[in-house]
């Protein structure tokens, strides 16, 4: 296929997918301009896997935090159990806190 074929179907599908517009109405625009059915799939395809792929990088660091923040209770759930017995009341909030999180942060991944 033509070079610039591709990359004007690329730069306008991606324009169209970034005002909000769904696969379909994306598809209809590409097919006036004259693009072939092939390589509009293969466009709605792509630009639905980088979504994707977008939304996972901006998820990660949410869920890494959540993770950690489930570690540091867990630590000081064994540290103030050693130190002070029976006043564990504050890492487990923690603990519980952090799973709520990671929890609420992998349903969001989805």
């Amino acid at each position: 296929m033509d070079e610039t074929l591709k990359r004007k179907a690329y730069l306008e599908g991606s324009r169209l997918k970034n005002a909000g517009y769904d696969n379909e109405v994306i598809s209809a625009r590409l097919e006036k301009q004259g693009i072939p059915q092939e390589l509009i799939d293969q466009v709605l395809m792509n630009l639905s896997i980088q979504k994707i792929k977008d939304r996972d990088e901006l998820v990660r660091p949410f869920y890494n935090i959540a993770l950690i923040k489930i570690g540091i209770g867990v630590l000081l759930a064994v540290i103030s159990a050693i130190i002070i017995p029976g006043q564990i009341y504050l890492p487990i909030g923690l603990i519980v806190t952090g799973v709520v999180f990671a929890i609420s942060t992998k349903k969001k991944m989805l």
